[in-house]
């Protein structure tokens, strides 16, 4: 069975094929990620579960780890005096300070032709879908190449550029990761709308300064590139009729 806060949300299609649309109101950071887990989880374990695309908001703003980050690399006391949740991830990757932004997830069950691509594979097809959604907004997206040692030791998602993620003008502006469970995908990503973001720099546990100098250099967000912030439904709008056209 589904999980209870799908039932009865919009039904897409994307190529012939039929996707549920999830568009969450702010919500605090535990509930997005257990949501997350639980589309995951309806994917791997109900054969009549469908692809899911979400996006959702975060209120208030919080802190995310990755998967298999250590906990120590965020400064928990800085944090909590901030009045700053910190959460971990039901994916990889590293730590994210989640404001002025829009996030997306995407679950795909077994079945799912994307979910029998390896995890570089269906990181492009995504991706290409999500660049398709931001030109719609007249945000130049590319896929990246990736940067050399971009799984370093440092703590932050926005310092470096992995393999199809999506840049600016050579700069990084959407951070994703991905998690599979019983050939079942869970992909999160989040699209930076403002540069709230680069607070994560004063509430690592070390290296803040050079992390803030690697988030100036090596990232970007959107009203950097259009002097504005889209309104949540333009955002969702653009981005839908991108997997329209990625996938049709």
């Amino acid at each position: 069975m589904p999980p209870d806060f799908v039932k009865n949300v919009k039904e897409i299609n994307f190529g012939g094929e039929k996707w549920l649309l999830l568009v969450d109101d702010p919500i605090d950071g535990q509930t997005n990620m257990d949501r997350d887990r639980e589309l995951l989880k309806w994917a791997y374990s109900d054969d009549d579960a469908v692809p899911v695309l979400r996006f959702f908001l975060w209120n208030p703003p919080t802190v995310s780890i990755g998967f298999g980050q250590p906990m120590e690399q965020i400064d928990a006391q800085k944090c909590a005096e901030r009045k700053i949740p910190i959460v971990r991830r039901p994916t990889g990757g590293r730590a994210i300070y989640h404001h002025n932004e829009f996030t997306y997830s995407v679950t795909l069950p077994p079945s799912h032709k994307l979910s029998q691509l390896n995890v570089l594979g269906t990181y492009n097809e995504l991706s290409r879908a999500l660049a398709l959604g931001l030109r719609n907004l007249d945000i130049p997206a590319k896929l990246s190449r990736g940067e050399p040692g971009a799984y370093s030791k440092n703590p932050s998602c926005f310092s470096s550029t992995s393999r199809y993620e999506l840049v600016v003008n050579g700069k990084k502006l959407v951070g994703s990761a991905q998690r599979r469970r019983h050939k079942a995908v869970l992909q999160q990503g989040s699209i930076m709308a403002g540069s709230q973001y680069k607070l994560l720099a004063e509430i690592v546990s070390e290296n803040g300064d050079a992390i803030r100098k690697e988030l100036d250099h090596h990232s970007t967000y959107i009203e950097e590139i259009l002097g504005e912030i889209p309104k949540y439904d333009d955002f969702i709008d653009a981005m839908i009729s991108g997997f329209e056209k990625a996938f049709e």
